[in-house]
């Protein structure tokens, strides 16, 4: 069966465009409701903070209320704590996520959760890709929405919870919420837990999501923290599904390190990872006794991983990390007070920590790429072996496809990787289009 509809997580494009528009908002309410409930039966459903939010929560309910659940709508929230708050009510047949996590604000996505807060395996996709296909059905009865926003407390008071013992009194932290999901959230949890907070990012409008800041462009939170002598910085993305850190002298600490430190700290024997988590993590893993197992990107992946290994960490370089024992989904603010928790618990600096992992310089190219199945061509084959063969154990050569953009990603780990990558991205392209 086909997952066509679905990307690395989730179903993302263009808010407005097919199937993010009023008939495939609808169609997909409609199929959630037939794969997962029966009518009367609930299911929870959150937005993060873009424009199009609200009409897409709104379209999304219709289809679901035509087929007989009810609704109950816990407004602006992260997806883990969507995901969470699905797990912890029984009467939640399933969670429904309204967001496009790191894009820019004209895309937007519906990420669904089964009634564990777990995210779907690839068969439960293509069942769901299927009947949002087939023809909507009316329930005899339809359902209801009601207004829950209330519940977000709930997911607050799990956050403070996960960090018994700790006590950030006294310490300066500055965090950036992308103008997202997190951009109250997050206030409420570091300034329980005793943090003298500068808060930056987190007055959403709609359009400010992720436009340069959160996680994926942390230059204004390192010049904060660097210029005002703050102890720690911390980015979110616009869903708070993943997060880097910053260091006192304003470094960036990205999830490898994050990773690295909790591993390390807590004793671990193995972390799930994926393929474009740096050499140079792996090599700091081997030098401590702690295995990497490596899987394809998509923390959906690293959690197909972590059930395989029984492993109690996984996560990607890019700020994802899963603590599969707390919570089956990745969770920036549930990672954040984990390292917080064990930055103190350990006595050294985050600084101290980032030493340890000494990066191979990496360097990733895109390109455009609109049929990804040119990639398995021979001769394109034959010409990523040869460069990977040519890099040699000294680094590493990740040629892939974007999984919710038309690109194809170049990803080179070398001493010259800057320079290496941009010439077999140059090269590549060229031959992707001699055969397109």
């Amino acid at each position: 069966m086909a997952r066509d509809l679905f990307g690395t997580d989730g179903v993302r494009g263009l808010a407005g465009e097919h199937p993010l528009d009023g008939d495939g908002l609808h169609r997909i309410g409609s199929a959630v409701a037939k794969l997962f409930g029966q009518p009367g039966q609930q299911v929870a459903i959150g937005a993060d903070t873009r424009e199009s939010s609200p009409s897409i929560v709104g379209a999304l309910c219709e289809g679901l209320v035509e087929s007989g659940l009810n609704v109950v709508n816990l407004g602006v929230i992260t997806t883990p704590g969507l995901a969470y708050l699905t797990r912890q009510h029984d009467e939640f047949v399933a969670g429904v996520m309204v967001t496009a996590s790191h894009n820019p604000y004209q895309y937007n996505g519906v990420k669904v959760f089964d009634r564990n807060g777990g995210k779907l395996s690839d068969e439960t996709e293509a069942a769901l890709n299927a009947a949002i296909e087939a023809e909507p059905t009316k329930a005899e009865a339809a359902g209801e929405v009601s207004q829950q926003p209330k519940l977000v407390q709930e997911y607050v008071d799990f956050l403070v919870h996960s960090a018994e013992g700790l006590n950030l009194h006294g310490l300066k932290i500055a965090v950036d919420t992308a103008n997202g999901s997190a951009s109250s959230i997050a206030k409420n949890v570091f300034e329980q837990l005793g943090a003298n907070l500068t808060a930056l990012s987190d007055l959403p409008n709609g359009i400010n999501i992720n436009d340069h800041c959160g996680a994926t462009d942390t230059t204004a939170l390192q010049k904060a923290v660097a210029n005002q002598g703050l102890d720690i910085g911390i980015a979110f993305d616009g869903d708070a599904d993943r997060l880097i850190f910053v260091d006192n002298q304003g470094n960036q600490v990205n999830g490898d390190q994050l990773l690295y430190i909790l591993a390390v700290q807590n004793g671990l024997k193995g972390v799930v990872a994926t393929v474009m988590s740096n050499l140079g993590f792996e090599q700091a893993l081997q030098a401590k006794g702690i295995d990497l197992v490596r899987t394809a990107v998509g923390d959906r992946y690293v959690l197909d991983g972590l059930a395989k290994t029984g492993y109690e960490l996984g996560g990607e370089q890019s700020g994802h990390i899963v603590l599969p024992k707390l919570l089956q989904t990745g969770d920036g603010l549930l990672a954040a007070v984990q390292v917080l928790k064990a930055l103190q618990e350990s006595g050294k600096s985050l600084a101290d920590w980032r030493a340890e992992v000494p990066m191979l310089p990496q360097s990733l190219v895109n390109i455009s790429l609109t049929d990804k199945t040119l990639l398995d061509r021979p001769e394109v084959k034959a010409y990523i072996d040869e460069q990977t063969a040519q890099i040699g154990s000294s680094g590493r050569l990740l040629i892939r496809p974007s999984g919710t953009e038309p690109l194809a990603r170049v990803m080179v780990e070398a001493p010259d990787a800057q320079s290496k990558a941009a010439q077999i991205a140059e090269q590549l392209q060229n031959l992707l289009q001699e055969h397109a």
